[in-house]
């Protein structure tokens, strides 16, 4: 009896072990803007307040634009008053950008427990927005050949 008692603790422990694992994977920690800042003055970018370019929306906590030297796209980071106005700002954009969607168009979509992810590539434009938590990534680049740049900054951002 004692060995079956053991067998079933183990096989209960097992189980709640994989499933702590599997739900912390689907999830991503949220960056501020001083990371972002951070991140972008290290790469050489141009790094700016864009806060009072949205001052009419009162969800709107702080807005931080970052560009490289030649202007060649710029990245746009959001930090919202909650989870739920950022969901809602992820699902407005996402849905300008299918707007835009033609039979040449390239998109991924990645959802997870607390963030979303949309990439369209069409006609040499690579757009994006992401979501975590309260906070925002929103690229439009006129040339797709800034995606890898784009995205490996993102990557090292952990976005």
């Amino acid at each position: 009896m004692k060995n079956f008692r053991l067998k079933v603790f183990c096989l209960f422990a097992a189980m709640a072990l994989t499933f702590s694992l599997l739900t912390g994977c689907n999830k991503k920690a949220p960056v501020s803007n001083v990371d972002f800042e951070t991140l972008a003055a290290q790469k050489g970018y141009i790094v700016q307040d864009g806060t009072d370019y949205f001052k009419d929306y009162d969800y709107i906590k702080l807005v931080k634009l970052a560009a490289p030297q030649d202007k060649a796209f710029q990245i746009e980071f959001y930090e919202l008053n909650d989870e739920a106005i950022a969901k809602s700002f992820y699902d407005s954009n996402k849905k300008n950008f299918i707007m835009l969607r033609n039979e040449n168009s390239i998109e991924s979509d990645d959802s997870g427990k607390n963030y979303d992810i949309y990439k369209l590539e069409i006609n040499n434009n690579f757009m994006m927005i992401e979501r975590v938590e309260n906070t925002a990534i929103y690229v439009h680049s006129t040339n797709s050949a800034n995606k890898s740049t784009i995205e490996s900054f993102l990557s090292e951002l952990k976005y």
